[in-house]
């Protein structure tokens, strides 16, 4: 009975949490670096036990605030913005002072909760409100919650979002199509990641699913997939993007194979090329380019094969920076890889574009997969001596020579840049893909409701 009595306080004091603008959920640490940054800003948030066999699935309730630093100690906060900085000292600003991120359990003991032994407190709200009038201490480092930082932008209620039909199915859960009520009141069609709980899949695979959403937060480009945010205030954690009809490049050019006009593929290698152009831009390497990690818009349906628009997706494998050795073995994609990264591991904007190529040959081969008949052994051998796949006869004489001479050189010092290569594209007479201003306006129109 004891027991029982226990859980149900747990669950509802899980449901107070919900009642407080500041609450975020099962939002990651990681994600905390941008949101807390001066002394006395704060946020609620809870956080699943794993490395307790006996506690699985058991949520902790914890309350990250940025404190004052101990005599000595600097700032260990990243990604604060310099400008956002100064500007706390003109005029109409609170003065600001950067502190020290603690993440502290609210814990209980007889009933009543606690963040320093001494204080208890009937509930979760007479806890937030002391501290918010007193300062407390976390191992002699003085606190207070003096500033709730509240959902931002990007972070959305389960409630907002309407599950639809289901697009797909992968191990950390599943893929749906439906719709978000973003924060201008509007509706979007989106798609859902829904992923499976934290104690089915590990908190490292809903980390590394939250890091390719706080990757994605960055960019705003019509040839990459958007991300509209997240949705962490319960389980199962949504990453909620934008619904690409048309599905996965490859599969449509295979549906579509002797179908789609040279003029057309031309116009589907620049439209991917202009998205990995603005990631590169942004130092950003995708380094899992190919036409399975592409999406198409299904405008073709109305306008031809000619308007529709290539996007490029699934950030899963991306980084940040210009370059990037693997540091543990990990399964890869052998048949895309650029020479330097079979024999070195190492990963850069080059052997992005290396990888580029290795996707406009999917392109001109209507989905056909590279090196089509070789081991993955072979195809190593054929790339680390310097060989490249070989285009199908449908590929102009042009194209075909400037990828074998400019993007398939096997010292990466010599091949292209991501944005030699859209201008060449672009003197290839190859267009971006969006001809009328109806379709642009509209993509427009929703970006800014959603930043509203």
């Amino acid at each position: 009975m004891g027991d029982r009595n226990t859980v149900s306080a747990r669950n509802k004091s899980f449901q107070t949490l919900k009642e407080f603008e500041f609450y975020h959920g099962f939002l990651p640490r990681e994600d905390l670096f941008c949101l807390l940054k001066y002394v006395g800003e704060f946020l609620i948030r809870v956080s699943e036990v794993d490395n307790d066999p006996h506690q699985k699935g058991k949520r902790e309730i914890i309350l990250s605030v940025v404190c004052e630093c101990a005599p000595g100690e600097t700032s260990r906060i990243q990604n604060i913005d310099e400008k956002e900085d100064e500007a706390q000292g003109k005029k109409g600003y609170e003065k600001k002072v950067r502190g020290k991120l603690k993440n502290v359990i609210v814990r209980r003991k007889n009933g009543k909760y606690l963040v320093e032994v001494a204080r208890l407190f009937e509930s979760i709200p007479q806890l937030i409100k002391h501290y918010r009038e007193t300062p407390g201490k976390l191992n002699k480092i003085s606190f207070i919650l003096k500033y709730p930082i509240k959902q931002q932008s990007w972070e959305y209620n389960h409630s907002d979002v309407q599950q639809g039909k289901l697009l797909g199915e992968g191990a950390f859960g599943e893929v749906r199509a439906g719709t978000l009520k973003l924060k201008s009141g509007r509706i979007a069609e989106v798609a859902i990641k829904v992923t499976k709980g934290c104690s089915d899949i590990g908190k490292a695979k809903i980390k590394e699913m939250m890091k390719e959403a706080r990757l994605m937060r960055n960019f705003r480009h019509r040839n990459v997939v958007r991300i509209y945010g997240v949705a962490v205030d319960e389980q199962p954690l949504y990453i909620i993007l934008e619904l690409v009809k048309g599905g996965a490049l490859n599969t449509f050019l295979k549906e579509n194979a002797n179908k789609v006009e040279v003029k057309d593929k031309l116009n589907m290698c620049l439209g991917a090329g202009l998205g990995v152009e603005y990631l590169h831009n942004n130092q950003c390497m995708h380094r899992d380019l190919a036409a399975r990690n592409c999406l198409i818009t299904n405008d073709r349906v109305v306008c031809r094969f000619l308007f529709s628009l290539v996007k490029i997706s699934d950030f899963g494998l991306s980084r940040l920076g210009v370059q990037y050795k693997l540091k543990t073995a990990m399964k890869l994609p052998i048949k895309w890889l650029a020479p330097e990264t079979i024999t070195t591991f190492v990963f850069s904007l080059k052997t992005d574009v290396f990888s580029f190529g290795v996707m406009v040959y999917e392109i001109f081969a209507d989905g056909a997969e590279p090196w089509d008949g070789q081991t993955n052994a072979e195809v190593k051998v054929a790339v680390i001596e310097g060989r490249c796949v070989t285009f199908p006869k449908c590929t102009p004489d042009r194209v075909r020579k400037y990828f074998v001479e400019r993007v398939f050189a096997k010292n990466p010092a010599s091949r292209a840049t991501m944005t030699e290569v859209v201008k060449f594209l672009q003197s290839c007479g190859a267009t971006s893909g969006v001809s009328s201003t109806a379709s642009q306006m509209s993509e427009v129109r929703v970006v800014s409701d959603s930043r509203r």
